[in-house]
């Protein structure tokens, strides 16, 4: 009993160890980014460098929103914002059919789209062939040209998402909503949206992060500064003769921003969302 309890508490010590590494390993570079940010550019080349007892200053980001930085954040939110809309309601309407109808090959069809996942994480290994394409079609430094390979890239999660939260919703709902004369329309685009809302929540988010943190197909089918992503106007502060450290930072800390703006109003839905939705009786 003694062990069982000593085993036990050793357990607990040991996730909460693994937490704590896992929290510094993630949160010091952005602590220490932030922090630098707020230097003068002659507390930059102090060393060792400090964390507190500087002279905090906004000389780096006035900079950085003087430059193309604001264009890009501009044209980040669009890119992302038209990735997130479409994408949602594509994997919607994909989950809907995958869940809902009987049709030849679905499983099939499905497995396709799930091998797409690694899209989204692994988008250096398609810069080549995306690049022919969109050259193919004469779409190359167009402004539709990141959103549509936002979309392509994102869509295989959010549809792995949504069938998992249809799933989740008895069909009787759709047959009682039937019978009281609601229209397929009013299903798929009203009911069954407002019972997934945790999961539509989920895809969203997951669209938008891939979608605003995406650099190398970005950095290659684009190469106008009017056209550029925020990721891509980052890197320009990594020079030939060496690296802005507070432009550089500052862009990264504002870069960040929006992303823990958006998680902050849909993360709670994040877990739900990936366990197959919520069913509101």
């Amino acid at each position: 009993m003694k062990s069982k309890i000593i085993s036990r508490y050793a357990l607990i010590f040991l996730g909460v160890l693994i937490l704590i590494i896992v929290l510094l390993v993630n949160l010091v570079p952005f602590f220490w980014g932030a922090v630098t940010s707020l230097k003068t550019a002659r507390e930059l080349m102090i060393f060792p460098p400090k964390f507190i007892g500087f002279t905090a200053s906004i000389e780096h980001y006035i900079t950085v929103l003087n430059g193309s930085f604001s264009v890009a954040a501009f044209n980040s939110i669009i890119y992302s914002l038209i990735a997130v809309v479409a994408g949602v309601i594509s994997a919607m309407l994909s989950g809907y059919a995958l869940t809902r109808f009987r049709f030849k090959a679905k499983k099939l069809l499905f497995y396709i789209i799930i091998c797409g996942i690694p899209l989204s994480m692994g988008s250096a290994a398609m810069v080549v062939p995306n690049y022919m394409l969109f050259s193919f079609l004469g779409m190359n430094n167009n402004f539709l040209t990141l959103p549509l390979i936002y979309i392509a890239y994102n869509i295989p999660m959010a549809v792995w998402i949504m069938v998992g939260g249809m799933q989740g919703v008895p069909y009787e709902i759709e047959e009682a909503a039937q019978i009281d004369g609601a229209s397929k329309w009013y299903i798929i685009f009203s009911l069954v949206p407002s019972i997934c809302k945790p999961t539509l929540a989920c895809a969203a988010l997951m669209i938008f992060i891939g979608a605003w943190n995406e650099y190398t197909v970005s950095s290659v089918l684009v190469n106008s500064q009017e056209l550029y992503p925020i990721q891509v106007s980052i890197y320009n502060y990594i020079g030939y003769f060496g690296r802005e450290w507070g432009p550089l930072t500052a862009a990264a800390t504002l870069a960040v921003i929006p992303v823990l703006i958006v998680f902050s109003f849909l993360g709670k839905m994040l877990i739900s969302g990936l366990t197959a939705g919520a069913v509101k009786g």
